[in-house]
């Protein structure tokens, strides 16, 4: 990780290795796990903890749920090496890390070295901060200077641009897939209503999250657990029931005959991967909640709203954590790369619970709503302040509301 500007020789790097230094080094007494890439890093951290704890190994993770910081995945230098002595205080032998592209750009894991480290996919988002695509995956692959092995998606477009790198380093590469040829490829694969099955090695692989993007994170989580040399039965039987995560396609449950989903899905790939799955499980209308956030990656903007007029049948275009630029701008934005499509129709709702309360008069039996972008988090940001909220409690509110 050779630093690139004046402000990580002087600032970054020192800080990095200054907290490392006061509290022991912890992260030589754990045996460390890396997950980096734009979607899938906290499903995929959470599962492959799961796995390690059904097998009895101590493990703990620092992932976007248990962070530290408003709107932060990643914990900066100083917050990561105190997880990281506390849990060598509590016995932890593993620990399972949930990596961004910000945290790799600014050196905050310096000095820290990663048994195996995987890298989900990279696909558009955080380009007001890395300028383009080319400088994001640049970003993202820091992670394999400091990590023993790496796993890597074949079917992702940075493949090919990573490997070579990889490979002048003598680097240990995994590879994982479902439409290329891999070490561990997805073939067989079918889904119904309560679940889905794949073979990967002739091994069949059955699990209750029947959604087609989630064999990338088994995938991934496969690949890790083989290296760490798990069981593969307890592997097995941890995705059979699949770990519930709070805010990834997380199921809220109605007495109206209406499925209700809240997710985190904020990048243009991400909402394509829940919506396309949904569309095809959803008897009715597909009615999607959804916005972006301000002061952030403009670019975007209109990707997501393109990609959400190809699956919704009903758009709700709405706040997010604006910041301190204006909801009529960053809606306006997404707004413009709508598709016009036979029996498509958006609202432009500019607060949050007004949309829940709008998609629950529009909703009919049978009918699926999402709610995109928010996810797990417990606040939303407006200004400068941090306002309570939970989708939950909008869903809940929402329901209330019609019975008045």
């Amino acid at each position: 990780m050779l630093a690139k500007t004046l402000k990580d020789i002087l600032v970054r790097i020192p800080r990095a290795c200054f907290y490392s230094l006061i509290n022991g080094f912890p992260s030589r007494k754990l045996q460390l796990i890396g997950i980096t890439g734009t979607d899938g890093k906290t499903t995929t951290t959470n599962l492959i903890c799961k796995i390690l704890q059904n097998a009895n190994l101590s493990t703990d993770s620092i992932n976007t749920i248990n962070s530290h910081g408003a709107h932060m995945t990643c914990p900066h230098s100083k917050f990561l090496q105190e997880e990281f002595k506390k849990m060598v205080k509590n016995g932890t032998k593993y620990a399972v890390c949930e990596i961004t592209s910000h945290a790799l750009d600014q050196y905050r894991f310096f000095g820290t070295h990663f048994h195996i480290s995987a890298i989900t996919n990279i696909s558009h988002e955080h380009l007001d901060y890395h300028k383009n695509l080319d400088n994001y995956i640049q970003a993202k692959s820091k992670i394999c200077d400091i990590s023993d092995i790496v796993v890597l998606n074949k079917d992702d477009l940075s493949y090919q641009k990573i490997l070579p790198c990889l490979k002048s380093k003598n680097k240990k590469v995994i590879t994982i897939s479902i439409k290329n040829k891999s070490q561990y490829q997805a073939k067989n694969i079918k889904i119904d209503k309560t679940q889905m099955s794949f073979t990967v090695n002739k091994i069949k692989f059955v699990t209750d999250s029947n959604y087609y993007h989630q064999i990338y994170n088994i995938l991934v989580a496969f690949a890790i657990c083989r290296q760490l040399k798990v069981d593969q039965k307890i592997f097995l039987q941890t995705i059979k029931k699949f770990p519930e995560i709070p805010g990834r396609v997380e199921k809220f449950p109605n007495k109206l005959g209406i499925e209700m989903f809240i997710d985190f899905a904020h990048t243009p790939n991400a909402l394509d991967s829940i919506l396309s799955s949904l569309k095809k499980k959803t008897k009715n209308k597909l009615i999607v909640i959804f916005g972006a956030t301000g002061g952030r990656d403009k670019s975007k903007r209109p990707l997501m709203g393109e990609t959400v007029s190809r699956y919704a049948d009903i758009a709700i275009v709405t706040a997010d954590d604006t910041r301190e630029e204006k909801i009529e701008d960053i809606n306006q934005d997404i707004i413009s790369g709508f598709k016009k499509r036979k029996n498509f129709t958006y609202h432009n709702i500019f607060n949050r619970q007004d949309a829940f309360n709008l998609a629950l008069k529009l909703a009919q039996k049978d009918d699926t709503i999402i709610a995109c972008g928010k996810g797990h988090e417990k606040t939303i940001l407006h200004g400068k302040t941090e306002y309570p909220w939970s989708e939950a409690d909008a869903f809940r509110t929402a329901i209330n509301n019609l019975k008045k």
